[in-house]
């Protein structure tokens, strides 16, 4: 576990991943970074509409300001308020920490800069700041345009394979959460309420999640949309094969 320098600016509490700020090169970033309007008021962020409640800055680093939201019924009732149950309860403390497991397990995820935990009396609201994936798009919106080779769809299933075997479960593994940059790398990316679980009776349902995205997202296509079986038999092959392990595999 990372120490994530808690600081009180205010009502805020904001998280530091220290390390991860340095590889960036951006000083501990002050709490007002992590507050939507700040950006949006200025030319260096705009509202990502692709990614709910997310602004991408570019200027003084390339990074995404997420505010995490509820979803479902709750929703109607208080979008934004979680009930508070401590700092390493909170939503951006648990993912920090996450983000950070995985990028030193060599996986292909952004670096988690900074957090913040707003305190409303027995809730809180709250945000993460992380890492931006240069000239990248979901594989999603790639195989609307043109098919993926089967080398590809094979290293998607590696790349799953290896968060499993360090049994990090991704609690919405869909093909929207899958980038693949201009060198056809390919992220992992949004890991809220995700985590580590023991062990393996789990891992076949999180690959079914990510067919279900798959197969949804074919039969909503007005057009053409390049995934058949060949593809997905592909994923599998990658995900089964023996993979050793490497803190620089990514």
């Amino acid at each position: 576990m990372i120490d994530l320098a808690p600081t009180q600016q205010g009502r805020d509490v904001v998280l530091y991943n220290l390390q991860a700020c340095e590889e960036v090169g951006i000083s501990p970033p002050e709490a007002q970074w992590l507050h939507t309007d700040f950006w949006t008021q200025r030319a260096h962020g705009k509202p990502d509409s692709g990614r709910g409640e997310a602004v991408i800055i570019n200027e003084p680093a390339p990074m995404v300001l997420r505010t995490y939201c509820r979803g479902g019924l709750v929703r109607h009732f208080s979008q934004r308020r979680f009930m508070y149950n401590g700092l390493d309860a909170t939503r951006p403390f648990r993912e920090l920490q996450l983000l950070h497991t995985m990028h030193q397990a060599g996986l292909p995820v952004p670096l988690g800069l900074a957090g913040r935990v707003s305190r409303f009396g027995l809730a809180y609201e709250a945000a993460i700041l992380m890492q931006q994936i240069p000239r990248c798009q979901e594989v999603h919106q790639r195989i609307q345009r043109n098919a993926m080779p089967n080398t590809l769809w094979q290293g998607m299933g590696e790349v799953i394979r290896r968060m499993h075997d360090i049994q990090v479960y991704h609690h919405d593994l869909n093909i929207h959460n899958i980038l693949i940059d201009d060198e056809d790398a390919l992220w992992l990316i949004d890991f809220d309420k995700c985590g580590q679980k023991s062990g393996h009776q789990w891992k076949p349902g999180n690959l079914e999640r990510l067919q279900r995205s798959l197969l949804k997202e074919q039969a909503k296509s007005a057009s053409t949309y390049y995934f058949n079986d060949d593809n997905w038999q592909a994923l599998l092959n990658g995900y089964q094969q023996p993979i050793a392990s490497s803190p620089n595999s990514r």
